[in-house]
């Protein structure tokens, strides 16, 4: 038998565990660790909780309802995949409606496209776009 040590993400003994690190479930048999550096924000709006946390690994994360959004390290992977697909397949994308993206990153890859001349994006929650412009101002 071996033993953790109280560093080890793993252990849910270690002291301050809750404080120092973020779990993210991504599925039935899998979960990531992340060491948090700073709980920038930590709030409930009407529809969700949003935190803002500082990560080791991924810099600054969204966090809705415990899941990570978006994080800093990583964000370009997931918009660039969801925009630039559509964008370079139509033949003159001007008019662009977004439904969700909250954080401005989706708005921020399609006005790459020289071709928009019109952008708007809802979502169902103005807190989460507040706390974005606030605390992940480089995603929009």
């Amino acid at each position: 038998m071996t033993s953790e040590s109280e560093d080890d993400p793993g252990n849910s003994t270690a002291a301050n565990f809750s404080a120092e690190w973020f779990k993210d479930p991504l599925g039935a048999d899998l979960v990531q660790y992340h060491r948090v550096r700073q709980r920038l924000f930590s709030g409930k709006s009407r529809f969700q909780t949003v935190d803002i946390i500082e990560t080791g690994g991924f810099g600054r994360c969204l966090v809705l309802d415990g899941r990570i959004q978006s994080c800093e390290g990583d964000e370009f992977v997931y918009h660039e995949s969801l925009v630039h697909p559509v964008m370079t397949t139509h033949p003159h994308p001007a008019k662009v409606l977004i439904a969700g993206g909250g954080e401005g990153a989706t708005s921020r890859h399609v006005l790459m496209h020289p071709s928009v001349d019109r952008l708007v994006m809802v979502d169902i929650d103005e807190e989460v776009i507040q706390v974005s412009r606030k605390h992940l101002p480089e995603f929009s």
